[in-house]
């Protein structure tokens, strides 16, 4: 039996986890399933899509190239596959993953991307939650083994149709071999009313890059666990996550990475901003291990709150275990720039531009970091909505 994590978990104290306690956690019957009338955004010039309803593969709306290094399969293979990789057990064990072996126990479709050594690819993952929890639980899974030298970029997309209170257990393992880079832009934007979890875990080769992305602007409780282990000489990460709650939205990240070779390099950018009584938390784990001298990690973690309710906890957290190390870290939380404010003023703006103006400088700093011209644009005007704000922001977002 799986033990669930509790508030009384330390890495978990800040996170909404009422909805564990209400999901069914039966997969969804694919009878259930919203397979017609789905809505989906816009498609990515030059990205392949791949299509999943409540955790099943949509194949009417998927455009997955002839080509694709990406494959369906089940459950029990993509496990023994991914055991084969490098070193997948690094999530076997503790209560950081225990919805990951969850995800493994219930969910029965994989999709597995597998560039070739020297290989390119872009491919769109679109996860649709269509079926309210009282019908059961969605679990996404993702398995990522990229080749020597491959350049791979991915986007992932959760999204909800209708506001349907869902409930989505996602799962998202990654492993780089030597030279290997991955651009892999998350964006979570289901229904304010669903709640929807993931675990991430990566290997990163020596001398790769993981560039990972997050937005994360829906769902009523959301929680992300990713462990990267910088397993390789020179390996690599550039970690961002932009965040956004508001109303009664509660989101929480546990981000632990691991240096575990010489001349590892981690930045690591956070930036929230919760508004109404919506609550943000983050807490961003460095660790050093004795076998990585010469490991360069840089955090930078910023939460801004704008409402009587609103809350906030970011934690950034360092465990050095060799005297050759270059750690920088730095967290705060604070309001508005009152001074700012009056100049804005000041200059005739009234004041819900302003803030709306400072709001969108402040996370601005994490969404410039997305690297996908078409889908920054796209995700700009999500945060400008949910900033209230569109009109007086629209001259500032990016054109593809």
């Amino acid at each position: 039996m799986i033990t669930l994590p509790t508030n009384r978990d330390e890495n978990w104290r800040y996170a909404n986890l009422r909805p564990l306690t209400r999901a069914r956690p039966e997969a969804v019957d694919p009878a259930a399933a919203a397979t017609t009338a789905v809505s989906l955004p816009a498609p990515v010039a030059g990205f392949e899509r791949w299509v999943f309803v409540d955790g099943r593969f949509a194949r009417h709306l998927s455009t997955p190239s002839a080509d694709s290094c990406a494959t369906l399969l089940h459950a029990r293979e993509a496990g023994r596959a991914f055991d084969e990789m490098l070193d997948a057990a690094i999530a076997t064990e503790g209560v950081d993953f225990a919805l990951a072996r969850l995800n493994g126990t219930r969910g029965d479709e994989v999709l597995h991307i597998a560039p070739a050594d020297g290989a390119e690819a872009a491919l769109e993952l679109t996860f649709v939650a269509s079926a309210p929890a009282s019908l059961g639980s969605s679990y996404p899974r993702v398995q990522v083994h990229a080749g020597r030298g491959a350049r791979l970029r991915i986007i992932e997309r959760h999204v909800s149709e209708g506001p349907l209170e869902s409930f989505v257990n996602a799962a998202v393992d990654v492993a780089l071999r030597a030279d290997a880079t991955l651009d892999h832009c998350r964006l979570q934007i289901c229904a304010d009313t669903s709640s929807i979890f993931d675990t991430l875990v990566a290997h990163v080769g020596e001398r790769a890059s993981y560039r990972l992305r997050n937005v994360v602007l829906g769902g009523l409780a959301s929680r992300s666990t990713q462990l990267v282990r910088l397993a390789g000489r020179g390996a690599r990460c550039e970690l961002t996550v932009a965040s956004i709650a508001h109303g009664t939205q509660a989101h929480d990240v546990f981000a632990e990475i691991e240096h575990a070779a010489p001349e590892t390099v981690t930045r690591e950018l956070y930036r929230g901003i919760a508004t109404g009584r919506g609550k943000l938390g983050f807490n961003g784990k460095m660790v050093v291990a004795q076998s990585a001298p010469g490991a360069d990690s840089e955090q930078s973690l910023k939460t801004l709150l704008n409402g009587t309710g609103a809350e906030a906890s970011v934690r950034p957290q360092l465990e050095i275990y060799t005297d050759r190390v270059r750690a920088v870290h730095g967290a705060t939380t604070g309001k508005l720039d009152d001074q700012m404010l009056f100049y804005m003023l000041s200059r005739g703006l009234d004041r819900r531009e302003a803030q709306a103006l400072l709001q969108w400088a402040f996370i601005e700093d994490a969404v410039s970091r997305l690297d996908c011209g078409p889908l920054r644009e796209e995700v700009e005007r999500l945060v400008a909505a949910q900033l209230h704000d569109v009109s007086h922001l629209d001259g500032l977002l990016s054109r593809p």
